[in-house]
């Protein structure tokens, strides 16, 4: 089975009795999962955190502005274009964030607020127009 696809650790510390530091938790290993490329369903983290899938995902939103599967796909985004400034190619950058796919990493970026050009791209496509 791929790394990729098996969902990080469960913590191994007792659960926070406050529900702020739950939330605080579940962001920080949606954020793990995330930019290590995994995959995690919110139903994943709301069970660890001994919440309801329905209350953690109300409760994430109210805390931190934005659902946990849109959180989960900002970190991806974030990560991809970090990547892509580095200079890795968007196939390098699809697998390190999950993906299988080039296609799949675009359209996240496109949804995401679009990618920056990777370096020396511009002068292809310019140097090609002459």
């Amino acid at each position: 089975m791929d790394s990729r696809s098996t969902p990080p650790p469960r913590p191994a510390v007792p659960l926070p009795r406050s529900t702020s530091e739950r939330l605080l938790l579940g962001r920080d290993r949606i954020r793990s999962a995330a930019e290590a490329g995994q995959r995690i369903r919110s139903y994943e983290v709301a069970l660890d955190l001994d919440l309801s899938e329905f209350h953690f995902a109300r409760l994430f939103r109210a805390a931190f502005g934005l659902s946990p599967h849109v959180y989960y796909d900002e970190v991806r985004a974030e990560r991809a274009r970090a990547l892509l400034r580095d200079g890795l190619t968007e196939g390098e950058v699809a697998r390190r964030i999950g993906f299988r796919r080039p296609a799949e990493l675009r359209a996240l970026l496109s949804k995401r607020g679009g990618a920056p050009t990777p370096a020396g791209e511009a002068e292809v496509s310019d140097a090609s127009a002459e």
